[in-house]
């Protein structure tokens, strides 16, 4: 996420009909929100799994000579 926090002005004051929270095993955990105009707000929550090597000297290990991220 590149900002710390996700803003969504257009549902301010907004009735809320329904609120759930899913365990979805690819996604995720979702959040939903739906409202009684009859729209509604999804939202994911979930870990992206990575792999991250770093070369670095053994005496500077916070101090990567290189890194790589796939």
């Amino acid at each position: 996420m590149e900002k710390p926090k996700l803003e969504f002005p257009e549902v301010a004051g907004k009735t809320i009909a329904e609120l759930a929270v899913y365990d979805d095993a690819l996604h995720g955990r979702e959040v939903l929100v739906r409202f009684t105009d009859g729209t509604q707000i999804s939202v994911c929550v979930g870990v992206e799994q990575i792999v991250e090597a770093r070369c670095c000297n053994e005496d500077t290990p916070d101090a990567p000579i290189w890194t790589r991220r796939d």
